[in-house]
């Protein structure tokens, strides 16, 4: 037998709030029968908090006979009671007899309470009761208080009441049914997962399946992950309280709450300020938690060219000890190295990122001495990223591709395809990549999995022909170069002939990777490549600029409702989308494609940064949001905002991540 159910009617033998003929100093004014400041006192609960539990409490804690409760959905309950004062503007005169106190528990003026009533008609009929020198209490979903506060007086508002999170000795009272282990449970979910103290409901929730599984109850973070699942059925707990029991105005305002944790702002910052303020603390709730988690902040960074020429911060033309001193005050180094204090300011915000994806061109050139330059600076950067709650221990944090750069071109020659990619694969091989040292397309790595986020990062190598050479009589060239390269000791010269080194290089994914790719329904799904998979704003006249097959891996990106493919090599940022047509697909797949600056090359006809991605996950759906943030002046600065839909041909104003799902593009 279960002793913990969270839907169970009302038993007063379990009522952790009223015990023993207590009263809770918030309810007090409900019991005594004290008189509001207006037509009615309101009790602002969200679904699933204990409403009807509360009505039903007062009752019992008031003197037999002199209250009522009514359920305004119910025209059966509202005669009943000799109450249709409240349905109706023409009514007679309410039956009261000795009541003192009507409890309405059920106000039916919100679109999920069935046939739903005018909360004109409701208000008019709440000031007749309150005429009658009778105490009217309105048990209100926040979305019911917002339609019917309009129609009240002006000190309405003073008439608010909301219950407040379990005391430890209500928590104690229902841990005392289990007493050999769900005081244990408590402390510790107060001491990781407060918010399962909010209300009775979520506390009995959490006990109810800490019974059913008792090796959760150790692991606070496990026994939430598990309650806020086992919360969608049958409860349906998020419907309930997040899209019957708060207006569209509520939910667009915790929506963008959680934008704005991101570190991005709305024109409606104010507005939803004002919003939130009255809303009951529904944000701390680790059910709508789990269902609308922190938006996950991502950076893609491209382009290192560690060992390269950098572009630097300080144009230091005093070489003297004094404008050396003069430079460093003012910020020398590179974009390099600034980045990695930019992040250590956004860790000091709490807005660093959660995950890091670099497409290519790590070091400038295959040697050791750069490979281990790079992981320095990979694993500084790895020490500043921000947890999250859908991210798991073991979830890699940074993901790698390789570009030209990182190819042994003085293997491009060996009989083995791969041994080009065997040094990026020894020197990166603590982060996932994508395994072009494996002649099989099958055993390499491909997806990286957020299973907790919903997110899938596919891991597409386009650096797998780098260094071939164009044409036959090109390979004895090839290897007059690579003889030259070695013996140069000119930074000059080894820069000239890796340019020319570079024109061998055809951007590719085999199609042996590409046939892989596939849907995975419940999850937003990116990809990551070196070379562009579009033609850029730009113009380079060089062969093999791009991917040769983009066409043919645009089409198997679009097949797998791939949302963002990520890729660097040109050095510019910039934002595209495609939308293939597709006719054996009813509604076409618009994949978006996002180019990085360089990070810190000097190389470059713009200014260097990286792409912020954020992705926000409601259940399994997600919105997806992009920006260029540049090195300017000193400073990184962020351009305009993008946000779309996976897969939604349009993209939308940003103020319009707030709104519900269907009334987006």
């Amino acid at each position: 037998m279960s002793h913990y159910r969270p839907s169970r009617s009302y038993e007063q033998d379990l009522d952790i709030r009223f015990r023993d003929g207590q009263v809770p100093a918030w309810a007090h004014p409900l019991v005594a029968g004290v008189a509001p400041n207006d037509a009615c006192w309101l009790v602002v609960m969200p679904r699933r908090s204990g409403k009807s539990w509360l009505a039903s409490a007062v009752k019992q804690a008031r003197p037999e006979g002199h209250t009522k409760v009514v359920d305004v959905r119910s025209e059966a309950d509202v005669r009943r009671t000799g109450l249709t004062c409240l349905t109706s503007g023409k009514a007679q005169r309410p039956q009261l007899g000795d009541v003192q106190v009507v409890l309405v528990d059920e106000p039916a003026v919100g679109p999920s309470s069935g046939r739903t009533k005018a909360p004109a008609t409701l208000a008019a009929g709440l000031t007749r009761l309150r005429e009658e020198g009778v105490v009217p209490v309105v048990f209100a979903t926040p979305a019911e208080y917002e339609l019917l506060i309009p129609h009240l007086g002006a000190d309405a508002v003073k008439d608010r009441l909301t219950a407040p999170p379990l005391t430890d000795e209500e928590a104690g009272r229902m841990a005392a049914r289990t007493p050999g282990w769900a005081p244990g449970v408590v402390a510790r979910l107060r001491a990781g997962q407060p918010g399962w103290l909010l209300t009775p409901f979520l506390l009995e929730l959490a006990l109810q399946t800490a019974e059913a599984e008792p090796e959760l109850r150790g692991d606070p973070a496990a026994l939430s992950r598990r309650a806020a699942e086992a919360a969608a059925f049958p409860h349906l707990y998020v419907n309930q309280l997040f899209h019957n029991g708060l207006s569209e105005t509520h939910r667009a305002a915790l929506r963008r709450e959680r934008w704005r944790g991101a570190g991005l702002s709305f024109g409606s910052d104010d507005q939803d300020a004002r919003t939130t303020k009255v809303l009951p603390p529904v944000a701390e709730d680790p059910v709508l938690a789990h269902h609308l988690p922190a938006v996950l902040r991502i950076h893609h960074v491209s382009d290192l060219h560690v060992g390269g020429r950098h572009r630097t911060n300080v144009d230091q033309k005093d070489r003297t000890q004094l404008g050396t001193a003069l430079a460093r005050l003012t910020g020398d180094g590179s974009p390099l190295t600034g980045y990695l204090e930019h992040v250590r300011h956004l860790a000091d915000q709490g807005r660093a990122p959660h995950l890091v994806i670099v497409s290519g061109d790590l070091v400038d050139r295959p040697v050791d001495a750069y490979g281990r330059e790079a992981l320095d600076w990979l694993g500084g950067l790895a020490e500043l990223l921000a947890g999250h709650p859908d991210l798991r221990a073991d979830d890699p944090r940074v993901l790698l591709v390789g570009g030209n750069h990182d190819v042994s071109w003085d293997r491009c020659l060996d009989e083995r395809s791969g041994a080009r990619h065997e040094w990026f694969a020894d020197t990166f091989h603590a982060y996932p990549h994508p395994e072009l040292d494996k002649e099989d397309y099958d055993t390499r790595r491909l997806y990286v999995r957020y299973a907790d986020a919903g997110l899938r990062v596919a891991l597409l190598g386009s650096a797998e022909s780098g260094g071939e050479p164009v044409r036959n009589e090109d390979r004895d060239r090839v290897r007059l170069l690579l003889a030259e390269l070695a013996r140069s000791a000119d930074d000059t010269d080894v820069s000239e002939l890796m340019s020319r080194l570079e024109r061998h290089d055809p951007g590719v994914v085999a199609h042996g990777v590409l046939r892989r790719l596939k849907k995975e329904t419940g999850c937003v799904n990116l990809a990551v490549v070196h070379h562009p998979l579009s033609p850029v704003p730009s113009v380079e006249v060089a062969p093999y600029a791009g991917v040769v097959n983009a066409g043919q891996a645009k089409l198997a990106l679009a097949d797998a409702d791939t949302a963002l493919v990520l890729h660097g090599h040109t050095h510019l940022g910039f934002l595209a989308s495609e939308r293939l047509i597709d006719r054996d697909r009813d509604r076409p797949w618009t994949t978006r494609i996002a180019g990085a600056p360089a990070l810190a090359s000097i190389h470059s006809n713009e200014e260097n940064g990286y792409n912020e991605v954020y992705v926000a996950r409601e259940g399994e759906d997600h919105s997806v949001a992009v920006r260029t943030v540049r090195w300017r002046n000193g400073q990184w600065k962020p351009d305009r905002v993008i946000a779309f839909r996976p897969g939604a041909a349009d993209e939308f104003a940003f103020d319009e991540l707030g709104a519900d799902l269907g009334a987006r593009p």
